[in-house]
């Protein structure tokens, strides 16, 4: 754990504008492109409606990860906010039961960025990303976050809530996403030990091109204002 970090802090659901449905397999899908997880989560009504439970729904995509889970239960809750359909705080009743993991795993489970991620990464996070796909994408691999977060903190003088801070942030997860995008294996991992062994594949920390292309961006977007 981040000796900066708690648990209290909760980047699933943060505010009423973004939020993020990794838990529930949104990342494992081969096609991760904006577009493609788009118009997944845009028939996710349709799928809740359509699918008692989930032993009903066949996902036909092609996936990353064949042992991990898609529940067909998340989608927009609102326009740009992913999650889950059936939890009791976006339908008003509790539906998780219909779901592989049901209430209790789903109630119970913070992913890896919760931990890793310091107090102060995570606020930035949630008040300056407002991109649901980028935002997704930090939680996915936080170590990435943390470079790209630290990287633009260290070299330009920009303040917390500054409109420059969002731009530079933004733009440094939109091209790490297409790094993400461009990876063939698994990108989000249920625990830290499965992150720690994987991220070396994915993660800017240890992959120079990948690195490269988001401090380029990200210096790029500076020098356009």
């Amino acid at each position: 754990m981040s000796r900066d970090s708690n648990d209290r802090i909760i980047l699933c659901q943060p505010d009423n504008t973004k939020g993020c449905s990794l838990c529930c397999g949104l990342f494992n899908f081969t096609d991760i492109s904006p577009e493609s997880l788009r118009g997944f989560l845009e028939q996710g009504r349709g799928r809740e409606e359509a699918f008692p439970t989930h032993n009903e729904y066949r996902e036909s995509a092609k996936v990353r990860d064949l042992c991990s889970h898609i529940c067909p239960y998340q989608g927009f809750l609102s326009e740009e906010k992913p999650g889950c359909l059936i939890h009791p705080l976006s339908s008003g009743i509790d539906g998780r039961w219909r779901s592989l993991f049901a209430s209790k795993i789903c109630g119970e489970f913070f992913c890896p960025a919760h931990t890793i991620l310091s107090d102060e990464e995570k606020k930035y996070l949630i008040e300056n990303v407002s991109n649901w796909y980028h935002y997704s994408a930090a939680i996915a691999d936080p170590e990435s976050f943390s470079f790209i977060f630290n990287y633009v903190k260290d070299n330009f003088s920009v303040t917390a809530d500054s409109s420059m801070q969002r731009v530079l942030l933004e733009e440094g997860l939109s091209a790490h996403a297409e790094n993400l995008a461009y990876y063939e294996g698994a990108i989000f991992f249920y625990s830290i030990p499965e992150y720690n062994i994987n991220k070396k594949y994915f993660s800017i920390k240890y992959i120079n091109k990948s690195r490269e292309l988001v401090v380029s961006r990200i210096e790029k977007a500076l020098s356009a204002v």
